[in-house]
């Protein structure tokens, strides 16, 4: 199902949408680099208690402007962007609580946006596996050199898995090897981007150690334990750096990437279903003690 809603900016666009006539609240979903919004398809067929939303970013393949795929990840645009995304499943839902959940890249703009704007009412963040750095780091002179070039060659792109690996392919982000395979044949994989856009997420992972300290939403942080792009222990030390004095690290130790997508996906999932009912079960419980009060 689709769920047509506008940006502040006036543009028109379509999310993916499982929404819940009698649900409980409604769950906002940012993927991550090169990603889409069917990725929460599971997430959506276990928490069936849930309205589940999931917008399609920005700069990435399935951006409705074809000229900005890959080109900038423009962070204030971003910021923008889930915020009218929110405004418009707050109108869709009205008087439900919303949550902010964000995968990888996604996690960390949903980290950011949070500390931006924490005044906007979400109830709360759910991080999967936030790309708050690299277990290979990019050397200062690298990242000089390639925010030069991109400024001389605006339009040059080059392959992010070469920050990884070393190799124009990322390493597998799940063992499920089918669902890996199609993955990459989907419309909106992107396999390289603009040497600019490189550089904003560089700017963007920099940023993610100061940024927790103004996280104060409650936030459950879920991190694989044989994650190809960041390790446990960076995780671990960005999450003790979080603002916010209600919030859960759960780790998969066995796991990928894409823990909705991989063999710890029942775990997992099931994990963010107690969390979301337990935050609920908290939220219900001072709006009757307001309800009481008035």
């Amino acid at each position: 199902m689709s769920f047509h809603w506008k940006t502040s900016d006036g543009e028109d666009r379509v999310a993916r949408a499982w929404p819940r006539d009698q649900g409980h609240g409604v769950l906002a979903c940012v993927h991550g680099l090169s990603g889409s919004g069917e990725q929460f398809e599971p997430v959506a067929h276990r928490l069936d208690f849930f309205s589940v939303y999931a917008l399609e970013l920005r700069g990435q393949g399935l951006d409705p402007v074809p000229e900005r795929r890959a080109m900038a990840l423009d962070l204030e645009a971003q910021h923008r962007d889930i915020g009218d995304f929110l405004a418009a499943l707050r109108d869709r839902h009205p008087g439900e609580p919303v949550y902010l959940l964000g995968e990888s890249m996604g996690a960390l703009l949903s980290a950011s946006f949070a500390a931006v704007r924490p005044d906007d009412a979400i109830e709360g963040l759910i991080l999967s596996v936030p790309v708050v750095a690299l277990t290979r780091p990019v050397p200062r002179w690298l990242r000089r050199v390639v925010r030069i070039i991109g400024g001389a060659f605006p339009r040059l792109k080059f392959y992010p898995a070469w920050f990884v690996n070393g190799e124009t392919v990322a390493p597998p982000l799940t063992r499920d090897r089918a669902y890996q395979d199609a993955m990459r044949e989907k419309p909106n994989y992107l396999r390289a981007f603009t040497l600019r856009f490189l550089t904003e997420l560089g700017d963007l992972i920099d940023q993610s150690h100061p940024t927790a300290l103004r996280v104060r939403k409650p936030v459950l942080v879920l991190v694989a334990g044989k994650d190809c792009f960041v390790g446990v222990s960076q995780i671990e030390e960005w999450f003790g750096k979080l603002g916010s004095t209600d919030k859960t690290l759960k780790v998969y130790s066995e796991a990928y990437h894409l823990l909705w997508h991989d063999h710890d996906r029942d775990t997992v999932l099931s994990d963010v279903g107690q969390w979301l009912k337990s935050r609920n079960g908290e939220n219900s419980s001072r709006k009757g003690a307001n309800a009481a009060k008035g």
